[in-house]
């Protein structure tokens, strides 16, 4: 939606997403559980940095970008994606930019951000919930495919170490990923 918003305003989307966070500042002073726009405007700057937001890109190909924040989590994602003369769409690079706090275990959070993109991916393009006769048809976790390594696009990860308390890592990179893709 706020895509849409800038791309009617006639303004690049990063752009228009940061003057939309405005002034850094804890939304609801002193709670960790709001959002802090200084926090969101540093992920956001990271992502679209390291993806190289605005280069000139193939036809066929572009990058999309997804600001969330939840369980006290700040994070952005750049989705380089490739649409061919069929229209089928391959993500071919996702890059993450995270604020959750000091990072305790490094490798586990960069995996915690991997395996979100991948099961986001996952659910956007692969798993779908069927009925018959008034019942679902998938019962277990073995009817709903995950994206295998050959299919997985490359994904940067990249945390931004503050002095803030640790907060939630194992949900947040997963809803930002099918709203920079599309």
């Amino acid at each position: 939606f706020i895509h849409e918003l800038s791309v009617l305003a006639g303004r690049d989307h990063v752009e228009f997403l940061l003057e939309l966070m405005g002034s850094p500042r804890w939304i609801s002073e002193g709670n960790v559980n709001s959002l802090n726009t200084g926090r969101a405007i540093d992920v956001i700057k990271l992502a679209a940095a390291q993806a190289g937001w605005g280069k000139p890109m193939k036809p066929g190909s572009g990058l999309g970008f997804a600001f969330y924040f939840c369980h006290a989590a700040h994070i952005a994602e750049v989705a380089e994606v490739s649409v061919d003369a069929n229209r089928n769409f391959r993500v071919n690079r996702v890059t993450v930019a995270v604020d959750v706090g000091r990072i305790i275990n490094m490798s586990g959070a960069t995996s915690q951000v991997q395996g979100s993109v991948i099961d986001g991916l996952s659910t956007m393009a692969l798993q779908q919930i069927t009925m018959a006769d008034g019942v679902i048809e998938q019962d277990n976790f073995d009817q709903y495919p995950v994206m295998r390594i050959a299919s997985t696009p490359k994904i940067d990860v990249h945390f931004i170490q503050g002095d803030n308390r640790p907060t939630g890592l194992g949900e947040p990179a997963l809803p930002p990923l099918a709203p920079a893709v599309t």
